[in-house]
């Protein structure tokens, strides 16, 4: 048994438009803590955790992701390309189905190259713990953080009864101080997947205490995933063995040509709402999907990268009697917000945002605006 984690980084990142576009997607901007980019920060925490670390990305973003995989002493053999993008459901069935292949007993972890991890010891016993109950039940197990707020914008898991501590197992290669603290990490059986909730219910689950947030942090044995692919999709599981054949063969075309027909499919209602056994780790660590760029302000104000007012500014920019801002001044040229609160500001050579942070979100707004106008340029 051999431990491979899978680092996600095909998203483009609309919600931090236009900062964040398909030819410089969010994992590709020097947002970590470190003043990396989110991608090789995220490398450097897996390099410690695992045999095999696999960055999964699309054809049209591998190239872009090269320079962050050198920096790390990685090459492009640790690329697994989806011909086109297709979410995260095929992407994942492609990785395994590829690793598998060649490791049948291949243990694997997946992880997404585009959050924001203040505490990468924190991050890395998480990710170890959730692979060792992965190995002990022979399913699927994840990791979930205990809710800071009644947030709507995160998906939930609801947890029920301690996971037997006597159960657990390490991933045997994994370091021992790793193992020894994955080890303390409680863990419980899991009742369900929930998706982003409504206010009131985002109360209530705050309340219970029985709902932590889903991080996307998943591991499972190989062969299970594998056989969890062909149980709720045949057609997709054919079509992927066609796809790693045709990419064995050198044939990238006929590649394609499969997998382009695949519809997009986010892996969660494929396969780990479907899953019968599944563990959840529950960790304590500062944690950021930077999915909005108010996001990314508290995520930057809480590593103390605010001003005294709580402004959080990139480049040339000034603020003056304004609280809470964020200004991104990339164009080459001073960016002044004056007598503002909660705004959001982000100016670069060729588009200039301004929002309220409280409704920054419906960035998405502008790029599926810009979409339909066939206004690809400024994507």
């Amino acid at each position: 048994m051999s431990l491979h984690l899978l680092v996600l980084a095909g998203g483009s990142g609309t919600r931090l438009w236009p900062l964040s576009r398909s030819r410089l997607p969010k994992h590709l901007l020097p947002l970590a803590p470190s003043g990396k980019t989110l991608l090789r920060d995220t490398l450097e925490r897996a390099l410690s955790l695992a045999e095999r670390v696999h960055v999964v990305t699309s054809a049209a973003q591998a190239e872009r992701c090269l320079a962050d995989l050198n920096a790390v002493g990685l090459g492009a053999d640790a690329v697994i390309a989806e011909p086109v993008a297709r979410g995260t459901g095929p992407a994942l069935a492609l990785a395994v189905a590829s690793i598998i292949k060649d490791d049948p007993a291949a243990l694997v972890a997946s992880v997404h190259a585009d959050h924001r991890i203040s505490d990468p010891d924190a991050w890395r016993t998480a990710v170890i713990a959730s692979a060792g109950w992965a190995l002990a039940t022979g399913g699927l197990a994840t990791v979930g953080i205990q809710p800071t707020r009644p947030a709507t914008a995160f998906g939930y898991i609801e947890i029920a009864d301690p996971m037997p501590s006597e159960t657990w197992t390490s991933p045997r290669h994994a370091p021992r101080p790793l193992v020894e603290e994955a080890a303390k990490l409680a863990a419980f059986t899991a009742i369900r997947f929930a998706e982003k909730p409504s206010a009131e219910t985002a109360e209530r689950y705050f309340a219970g205490g029985r709902h932590l947030w889903n991080l996307g942090l998943f591991a499972w044995p190989g062969a299970y995933f594998h056989e969890a692919v062909q149980r709720a999709s045949p057609d997709l599981a054919e079509s992927i063995a066609r796809v790693v054949a045709a990419q064995a063969a050198g044939d990238e075309a006929a590649a394609e040509g499969v997998y382009a027909a695949i519809a997009a499919t986010p892996v969660e209602p494929l396969v780990f709402e479907r899953a019968e056994r599944f563990a959840v780790v529950k960790a304590a660590f500062a944690w950021s999907d930077l999915g909005s760029w108010a996001d990314l302000h508290d995520a930057r104000a809480a590593a103390g990268e605010a001003d005294a007012a709580g402004n959080v500014t990139d480049g040339d920019a000034l603020v003056l009697a304004g609280r809470r801002c964020t200004v991104e001044a990339r164009g080459g040229r001073l960016v002044a917000v004056v007598g503002a609160d909660d705004l959001v500001v982000v100016d670069t050579a060729d588009a200039v945002l301004v929002v309220p942070s409280g409704q920054s979100q419906r960035v998405k707004e502008v790029v599926d605006s810009l979409r339909d106008a066939g206004r690809t340029e400024l994507l």
